[in-house]
């Protein structure tokens, strides 16, 4: 009983502690910058889902600190690095 406690105490860890939202500054920042850029070509009601999704994407695999260290990167790093949210939330949309 006590070791499937500690298993599921030490998942329960690990799963919260990666999957703490981004600040609500940078959540901001990302949906903006999204949102400005994508509406022009898809329209404002699917900008709104594409870019809530590319958030959520990026939410799951970055830290606030990490999402900035890339975000200071030159426009063809920071593509590289994002574009797997983008493909996938291209096709989910």
């Amino acid at each position: 009983m006590i070791k499937k406690f500690n298993i599921l105490l030490i998942f329960f860890l690990f799963f919260t502690s990666k999957s703490q939202s981004f600040s609500p500054e940078i959540e901001q920042q990302i949906y903006i910058g999204c949102y400005g850029s994508s509406k022009q070509y898809i329209g404002p009601e699917k900008a709104k889902s594409y870019c809530m999704c590319t958030l959520k994407k990026l939410n799951e695999k970055f830290t606030d600190d990490e999402i900035k260290e890339i975000f200071k990167q030159k426009p063809k790093d920071i593509m590289e690095a994002t574009k797997f949210a983008s493909l996938y939330c291209e096709k989910n949309f």
